[in-house]
């Protein structure tokens, strides 16, 4: 098992345990690339100790690095121009302002000193950063147990990185894991150990960190794998409109098949391709891009679907992801696929730094909508919720109403019976006052007493008269106000229906 703190190690430790686990020609290249490592120091301080006799050192020294570039590259010996990478390691800022510089890069940097060409094209010679990587292997990082289970998924057939806790994995392990540790907004993510892979296979594993940590920073591959991933977001969008530019029947057959680009380039752009394609292909890619930057990266990707153009436009949904996938790289030669790459020259820093300006008004105009929308959500249920509380007030109101208006119907039927009364009782006197005035005479000269006794009585009758009257009054003033209540009710109901109007209104319904 991979040791989860290691402890301190040398860059002569690191490079023991890879003369003794890699292959012969893996830890000849690192040993060759340390020789002319010395060799260039050792020229740049004659040059500083001695101006005058710097021309014949320069010249001696070119020839002794390109003995021992040839000696190192077997069977290589036309395959590159080794009087000028010569040359480059004995002036390599001078030689990078060359006009042939970029020609040779893209023909390719011979194996031997490429991961010394990666080093000094990236900057990432840096002591501190060194020592920062010894240091950050004795600390601990919470993504250990993620890393140690991504490794055997990393580049799962190539020998030096198949087997178990071997010095492949191991070197993988303790690159991604320091990095996690250095870099705690990123920390670990799926896809880093891909970019790691191809540094591995050219450097040492201290070397390899340096690359790294200049690669997300100076090379702009950071924003990839932060957890916002603001960077793939850019990248897809940028990659977006250049194959709009560039192809724009393939983009709008993709977008006619509902094809977008996280769905098969985000591998391309967080892994530089080193998933799926060749790893002597992924290195031309490093090559390119460590000398002309990231905005190689979609020269590639145009290039790959520039050259499958017909077969993509031929293709459905289903078949169509699984060729951007796995398909698009079969019978497409490496050297065929840089040059197609290298003659989209119209890909230039300039077009992508206004596309990324483009992208964060984009980005600015669709966050400022999205801030709208939710304002609009908070208003609307704002609103859902008055006509809720309305719709609860009316259906109260409502229910009122309907009690007043029973409560009406019962006074009404009262005022009937009470009228009923009032009538029948108005015909008893009216009949009592006929009987009284035809036989007043008669009742009194018959008996005085029940003169006298009716007269109370019709007195009483009188006087109960006069209470229903009163009672009718009363019966007819409560009426009055039932009325004026109704009326008043029904004003506040139309009032509250207009405002329920208004409010259905506002919300559209």
């Amino acid at each position: 098992m991979i040791v989860e703190h290691r402890s301190l190690a040398t860059r002569d430790h690191t490079k023991r345990l890879s003369q003794q686990d890699r292959s012969q020609s893996e830890s000849a290249l690192l040993h060759n690339q340390d020789d002319i490592l010395v060799q260039m120091e050792q020229l740049n301080m004659a040059n500083t100790q001695d101006p005058k006799a710097s021309s014949m050192l320069k010249k001696l020294k070119r020839q002794s690095i390109r003995q021992s570039l040839v000696q190192q590259s077997p069977g290589e010996e036309d395959a590159y121009d080794w009087d000028f990478w010569a040359g480059a390691l004995c002036d390599f800022e001078q030689t990078t302002k060359n006009k042939a510089w970029l020609a040779h890069v893209r023909r390719g940097i011979p194996p031997s000193i490429r991961g010394l060409v990666w080093q000094l094209l990236a900057q990432s010679k840096q002591t501190s950063l060194q020592d920062k990587y010894i240091e950050l292997l004795q600390g601990p990082s919470p993504y250990e147990k993620m890393i140690q289970r991504d490794l055997a998924r990393t580049f799962p057939g190539h020998k030096f990185f198949k087997e178990r806790d071997g010095v492949g994995q191991e070197g993988l392990y303790n690159v991604v894991r320091s990095y996690s540790v250095y870099d705690k907004e990123v920390g670990y993510c799926q896809g880093l150990a891909f970019i790691v892979g191809p540094l591995l296979l050219n450097m040492p594993d201290d070397e390899a960190f340096c690359v790294l940590v200049q690669l997300m920073n100076k090379y702009q591959l950071r924003g990839n794998f932060t957890p916002d991933m603001e960077g793939l977001h850019l990248r897809l969008y940028q990659f977006d409109t250049l194959v709009e530019e560039h192809l724009p029947r393939v983009s709008r057959h993709l977008e006619q098949q509902g094809v977008s680009a996280t769905m098969y380039a985000s591998q391309w752009f967080m892994t530089l391709f080193a998933y799926k394609f060749p790893l002597s292909l992924v290195f031309r890619i490093y090559d390119i891009m460590f000398c002309e930057g990231v905005g190689a990266v979609f020269r590639f990707a145009i290039a790959l679907l520039k050259r499958n153009e017909t077969a993509l436009l031929g293709l459905d949904f289903e078949h169509l992801l699984d060729f951007l996938k796995n398909g698009l790289f079969k019978e497409y030669s490496e050297d065929q696929l840089i040059e197609d790459a290298c003659q989209l020259e119209n890909i230039t820093p300039r077009r992508l730094a206004q596309l990324e300006k483009d992208h964060r008004v984009q980005a600015a105009k669709e966050a400022a909508d999205a801030k709208a929308l939710e304002q609009l959500q908070k208003t609307n249920t704002e609103l859902r919720e008055n006509v809720r509380i309305l719709e609860t007030m009316t259906a109260g109101v409502e229910h009122e109403h309907d009690d007043i208006m029973l409560q009406m119907k019962r006074t009404r039927a009262d005022l009937v019976h009470a009228r009923d009364e009032q009538s029948s009782l108005r015909d008893l006197v009216d009949l009592l006052q006929q009987e009284v005035k035809a036989l007043p005479r008669a009742i009194e000269s018959q008996c005085r007493t029940e003169f006298e006794a009716l007269c109370n009585e019709n007195a009483s009758l009188v006087q109960k008269n006069s209470s229903l009257e009163d009672q009718l009054t009363h019966l007819e003033n409560m009426v009055i106000d039932m009325k004026m209540k109704y009326a008043e009710s029904e004003n506040e109901r139309g009032e509250l229906q207009q405002r329920l109007n208004e409010m259905k209104r506002l919300m559209g319904v």
